[in-house]
C-alpha cells in the first residue's frame, strides 16, 4: 500500500552471500502515488551475521533518504529482530547496536520517521535489489527512471499481494 502523502514509504532488506564474500544491501523509495522514486544496490563486504546487515540496510535507507531530500517517511524491512529493537530503543546488542544507535540519532532529523516490520513477501523489490547487489557494481542508484528488472518485480509483487487479499 502506499503511504499517506506527504510520506514515502522506504523498504530495505540486506542479503548474505558467504561464496562471494559480499553482502547486498537493497532500498526502494515510493512516493504516495506508489511510483518509484529511488532506488539503490549496493555491495558490502560481508559482516559477521544477518542481522548486522540488516542493520546496516536500514541505516543506509535513512542516509539515502537523506541525499534525497526526503523528510518524512516510514521504513518497512522484513527483520523483525532489528525493527523490534528500533521500537524499543532496546540498542544494547554487541553485535548491531552500535549500527542501530546511529540509525536512531540520523533518525532525529526527519520531520516523520516510522519503522514497520512486513513480511518478506511485501519486501520483495528490497530484497531483489540486495540480491542483484552482492555481484554487481559496489554502487547502484536509480532515480526515477528505473530498470526493467525492477519494474518487473513490482509489479509481479502488487499483482500477488492483490490475489491474496
Amino acid at each position: 500500500m502506499p503511504p499517506i502523502s506527504p510520506l514515502y514509504k522506504i523498504n530495505f532488506d540486506g542479503a548474505l552471500s558467504s561464496d562471494l564474500g559480499a553482502a547486498g544491501l537493497g532500498v526502494v523509495i515510493r512516493d504516495s502515488c506508489g511510483l518509484v522514486v529511488g532506488a539503490l544496490a549496493e555491495r558490502i563486504p560481508i559482516p559477521i551475521s544477518a542481522a548486522i546487515v540488516e542493520a546496516l540496510a536500514f541505516r543506509r535507507t535513512l542516509y539515502f533518504a537523506k541525499e534525497l531530500s526526503i523528510c518524512e517517511l516510514v521504513c518497512e524491512g522484513d527483520a523483525k529482530v532489528i525493527i523490534r529493537a528500533l521500537l524499543s530503543k532496546e540498542l544494547v546488542h554487541p553485535e548491531y547496536g552500535h549500527v542501530l544507535q546511529d540509525s536512531l540519532v540520523l533518525a532525529n532529523d526527519f520531520r516523520i520517521c516510522d519503522f514497520v516490520h512486513i513480511k518478506r513477501i511485501g519486501n520483495s523489490v528490497a530484497h531483489f535489489l540486495a540480491r542483484r547487489a552482492k555481484s554487481g557494481n559496489e554502487l547502484q542508484v536509480w532515480l526515477k527512471a528505473i530498470f526493467e528488472d525492477i519494474t518487473l518485480v513490482s509489479r509481479d509483487s502488487l499483482q500477488f499481494l492483490s490475489f491474496l487479499s
